[in-house]
This record gives structure tokens, sequence and C-alpha cells, in this order.
């Protein structure tokens, strides 16, 4: 028969401790079964028995893991926390199994379904990693303190949560493929029963079409989630994934890179941040120039942590890939293999060129802020070394087409109410020369550079510099009209 992996394991389950992850994989492996024979139709009696077998695994397994714990926690508030995290996880799959006497038989296994992967991808990573690093410091020698100390240190804020966000959001995912995978089976059965008519079998694919469609746009809609959620820790400035996607896109475009590797860039460009969730917060608030030697290779190596978070996603391995390269250079001379020209995958190659352009903009590359007309210097003077000199000609050609749009744009008058605030010229080189970031209207501070702040499309204010009477003024106008304003600020100005 065939399977459906609604729980894709990888190495970021496992404990340290054999008999818990040998146990944990099991039960993921009965999880994935159960998903399997749901999806396939199997009878009534097949889907209790698996569902009983399951069960009773848990039961034997929270029996083993809670002997482990008492030997190093006894009588401990971890000891106890844990075995009531065990009891509630048997009453809720007992409640939902219940359902089966309201419910169809699929509706409550999808319930089922839906329930484990969310709470083992929860549990595993924040309960049972944490007690399980505890014990290993503590076999090492240390006490029961000095292991929880180390444990915390190990155990960075960020990772596991997003783990458990993304499976989440996967067996939501999973369970629309189910749905897929069944009404495809359905349609195969009724072709060989029925001999339905061509026409009735065009109809047929055409909503499995629509269906698999919509679950495309929901997986993309879940990437973008995270990728703000990414954009919310410190250094990390909110809008540059979008801008990233944009110019990278349109660089595979101009490269004739078919469909797939568009799409890989899209995830990548998104994702390329997501193992600096891995990273301090006094890490992320330094510019990269700025950044002590010792701690560069760490700070670099978010790129292969960013792979690994995303191992055991089949949507993303083409993604993750690229993300893991994003810091090779065309001579050979970079991270994490080392890898030159063409041996660099494609999107990857893209991908460099477009981060490094905003980072020589926003100074975190040079510790100097750079004019679009300075950074574009910096890529041409590191083509062959750093970048794909087609690459960036590519890229460049692009930022001057953007340019031109700019040059043409008709700027609308200020409002009298800000006839007070220090405007830029509008028809400045220098105020043209830079790039435009779009932010939340929570982030807007004194000093910086506006092009433009919109109420429901409307610009209000444009081509000045943001001071304190200013943000009071939008944050009253947001409180009056209830709407969010569009705050758009610029950046790498000279």
């Amino acid at each position: 028969m065939k399977s459906i992996n609604v729980f894709p394991w990888n190495e970021h389950f496992n404990t340290g401790i054999a008999t818990i992850d040998a146990q944990h994989q099991k039960l993921v492996q009965l999880l994935n079964r159960l998903a399997s024979h749901m999806a396939f139709h199997a009878d009534i009696q097949t889907l209790d028995a698996i569902f009983q077998e399951l069960a009773d695994y848990a039961v034997y397994h929270f029996q083993t893991e809670e002997a482990i714990w008492h030997e190093y926690f006894q009588e401990s508030p971890l000891e106890t926390k844990h075995k009531e995290e065990h009891d509630n996880f048997i009453s809720t799959v007992l409640i939902l199994k219940a359902g089966e006497d309201i419910h169809s038989v699929d509706s409550m296994v999808s319930e089922v379904l839906a329930f484990l992967v969310h709470w083992l991808a929860a549990h595993m990573l924040e309960n049972d990693k944490y007690l399980a690093l505890v014990v290993l410091a503590m076999q090492s020698g240390l006490s029961q303190e000095q292991a929880k100390k180390q444990a915390n240190d190990q155990l960075r804020d960020g990772i596991g949560l997003l783990i458990n966000m993304v499976l989440s959001t996967y067996s939501s995912l999973a369970a629309n493929s189910i749905q897929l995978m069944k009404e495809a089976e359905k349609r195969k059965q009724t072709e060989q029963q029925l001999r339905i008519s061509a026409e009735q079998l065009k109809r047929t694919v055409r909503s499995l079409d629509m269906a698999n469609k919509d679950l495309k746009k929901q997986y993309i809609d879940s990437i973008k989630t995270f990728a703000h959620i990414i954009e919310m820790r410190p250094g990390i400035k909110s809008g540059q994934s979008k801008y990233i996607i944009e110019k990278a896109t349109l660089v595979a475009c101009k490269m004739n890179l078919n469909a797939e590797e568009k799409k890989n860039i899209l995830y990548a460009g998104l994702l390329m941040q997501i193992g600096k969730m891995s990273l301090p917060d006094t890490l992320l608030a330094e510019s990269f120039y700025s950044i002590p030697l010792a701690d560069k290779q760490r700070y670099l190596n978010h790129a292969v942590e960013g792979e690994a978070l995303l191992n055991g996603l089949i949507q993303l391995k083409g993604a993750s890939i690229l993300i893991r390269h994003q810091y090779e250079r065309y001579d050979g001379s970079g991270l994490p293999d080392g890898l030159t020209k063409n041996s660099i995958p494609m999107g990857s190659r893209i991908l460099s060129v477009v981060a490094d352009y905003i980072g020589y903009l926003e100074g975190s590359m040079t510790g100097e802020v750079m004019s679009v007309s300075a950074a574009i210097s910096q890529l041409i003077n590191r083509k062959e070394s750093y970048y794909d000199p087609a690459i960036v000609d590519a890229f460049i050609k692009i930022l001057k087409e953007d340019i031109t749009v700019e040059i043409k744009e008709e700027l609308p008058v200020i409002k009298k109410s800000w006839k007070n605030s220090r405007l830029l010229a509008s028809t400045s080189q220098n105020t043209l020369d830079c790039l435009v970031f779009e932010i939340s209207w929570t982030q807007l501070k004194p000093g910086m550079e506006i092009e433009g702040i919109y109420f429901d499309n409307t610009p209000y204010v444009r081509n000045c510099i943001a001071d304190q009477k200013l943000i009071d003024i939008i944050v009253a106008l947001r409180e009056n009209t209830g709407n969010n304003p569009v705050v758009k600020i610029r950046m790498g100005a000279k």
C-alpha cells in the first residue's frame, strides 16, 4: 500500500537517549501508517486496530519515559508537569476517539491526526529534549541545577517554536493532501467500475487541479507567515524577504530558469534567514562588518542551520539546498562547501547578489551606508570573485529599469499640516537613488527618510524626514480612522 508522511521525522527530534528516540520514531511510524490507511479508504476495523495499536504504544512509551525521568527528577516539578502532559494527552485522544459515535470515522481520524502531529512535535521539542539534555548533563557529573542551566543554554529560544509551527502547518497541509488522494482514489475506482465518459473524467481532473492549486496557495501563505516571524527578530529588517524574492524572481526570468527553479528561489528567498532563529539577539543586533572574527563563523553557519531546519519537508527540499549555499563565492572562497562557479546552485548565486546588494545599501556589509550607484559598483567590482558576472549584469539591468520608473513618478503635494517637517527635494537624484522598504507603522522612528505614508491607498505625506510630531499625528489618525497606514521609507541615500 502507498504511504503518506504526515509527520516527517528529522534529526531535530532526537533527544540523545537511544531508548526514547527509538520509541518516538515508532510512534511517528504508527501515526504515518494511520494516515496512509485513512487516505486509501481502509475499512473501519483496520483503522480501529491501528488506532488501538498507536494508543497502546503511547501508553507503553509514556511508562518507559516516566521511569527514566523518575530516576533523575524524583518529586521534582519537572517530573510532575511531564506526567500531567502525558495524562492530558491520553484523555484528549480518548475524547476525540469517542467522537466516532457522533461524526464520521474519517472526520474523527482527521481530528486525531491533527492533534497527534501538533502534540508530538511540541512535546518532543519543548519537553523531552530539555529533560534529556538535563539527564545527559547529570550523567556527565553535573548537579541538577548545573545541568538545567546547561540545557537552557543549549536550547535557544525560537528553534523549537518555529519547527513546531512548521510541522503544525504541515499537518494541516497533509490533511488536505489526504483528502486529495482520497478523491483521486475514488475517481479511479469510479472509472474502473462505471467506465465514466471522457468529459466526466476531465471535469473530475479539473476539480482536483483546482483543489491542488488551493493547497499550493495555502502552503505559500504559510511560508510568508514564517518569513514575517523571522523578520521580527533583532537586526532583520521588515520587508527584506519581499524585496529579495521580487528581484530574485525577475533575475530568474532573465536567466530563463524553469518553473521549478523559480519556485525554489521564491521559497528560499522567504526563508533564507530561518537559521538565524537559533542565534542570540546580541549577535543578530550587530552589523556583519562589526561582528568579532570569532563569532563570524557562528553567524554564517545559520545557512547550514537553515537547511537542517527544513530537512524532511519534501516541498522545501530544493529551497533548503539554495539556503545552504547562500554564502558560497564564485571563486570558491565561500562557505560552507567552497563550491565554485556553476557548481554553486543558480538560485543561490542569484540570492547572494540580491541579499548582498541590500547589505551594501544599509551598511551591514562594509559599515558604510551606500547609494544605489555605490552598491552597484560593489557588485561590479566583485564579479568573478564573489558573484556570477551574468547574474550581476541581469540584476543591474533590472535595477536601472526600476529607477527609470521612479524618476517618472509625479509626487503629490505635501499637505500643509507638514509644512514644518524637514522636506526632501523631490527631484534630487540622491532621493531617488535609494531602496524603498515598506515597514509597519509601529516601526516608524524619528530621523527615518519617508518615501510616503498612505491611508487606504491615498498618499497622506511624502518625501520628508520623520519627527516625533509626525509620528504622533500618524498614531492619532490610525486610532481615529481604525485603518493601519502603509509606511514606506528610503534606505541607502547618501
